[in-house]
């Protein structure tokens, strides 16, 4: 059986002097997690089922999906359109994570790319 473990990560702006703190299994990410702000619009509904169309910007990417701070509430598994504004590439996500609380009014979102390829935020990832 392999224990879990915490990934720690603070996030400048968002999570302030607090440390996030998640258990998991080992990290098999299929890319390591760069810290870049990309401009992005998120579309969805949010949990009043109530049309959401947000810019935000990334704090983290890799291959497979971001870390993004919105006003929006979601709920896991949630579908969500977003757009990468700074190349206009476009796909749908999933809300992987969220975090517990709102930060300076804003929620943390966790999201998978679905299918929008494996460069969809450019040489960064």
């Amino acid at each position: 059986m392999v224990p879990h473990r915490s990934t720690i990560w603070a996030v400048p702006g968002i999570c302030g002097p607090q440390l996030m703190t998640t258990p998991q299994t080992p990290d098999i990410r299929s890319s390591p997690r760069v810290p870049v702000k990309v401009p992005v619009l998120v579309e969805g509904r949010d949990v009043h089922h109530a049309a959401v169309r947000e810019e935000s910007e990334t704090l983290l990417v890799n291959d497979a999906g971001a870390l993004i701070a919105l006003g929006g509430e979601f709920q896991l598994h949630d579908r969500l359109k977003i757009t990468n504004k700074a190349s206009g590439a476009t796909g749908e996500c999933r809300v992987a994570w969220r975090s517990s609380a709102k930060i300076n009014n804003r929620w943390s979102y966790g999201v998978a790319l679905l299918d929008a390829g494996d460069r969809f935020w450019g040489a960064v990832a």
